[in-house]
């Protein structure tokens, strides 16, 4: 059965969509698939689970649907990939496993407060009257 995108985006049949995405793997009309609201969430982890960077991975990691313990186990792999960086926007993602994906790849460091100088300037009397003045 040749699939068309049309059937793709507007099916509410799971199964159907489920057989695109198989089907089509990294292709547009998988893509429509994914993001049909009808697309079963146990596809999406199937789809994670290849551990594969491509479109179809990086668009599954971005369905607000998807489990944060399914998003916690693709940064804890700490790979500078794609996929894991569009894991870190899905509004599931947990703030702890965010932070340490980007400590484990180098995006974020601890800070050493000793590698900042603060300048403070010395503020004089008549800079404050000449302010009192202008007003």
């Amino acid at each position: 059965m040749k699939y068309t995108e049309e059937i793709a985006r507007e099916t509410k049949d799971p199964k159907i969509l489920v057989d695109i995405i198989r089907k089509y793997g990294d292709e547009p009309i998988s893509y429509m698939a994914l993001v049909n609201k009808h697309c079963p969430i146990e596809m999406i982890i199937e789809i994670l689970k290849r551990d594969i960077d491509d479109w179809l991975s990086c668009l599954a990691v971005t369905i607000p649907q998807l489990p944060s313990e399914i998003l916690e186990e693709i940064l804890e792999k700490g790979k500078d990939d794609w996929v894991s960086s569009q894991s870190i926007r899905n509004p599931n993602c947990p703030y702890e496993a965010r932070i340490n994906w980007m400590m484990k790849t180098g995006k974020i460091g601890k800070e050493d407060p000793k590698k900042h100088i603060i300048e403070y300037e010395i503020i004089k009397e008549d800079d404050l009257s000449d302010l009192k003045d202008l007003l």
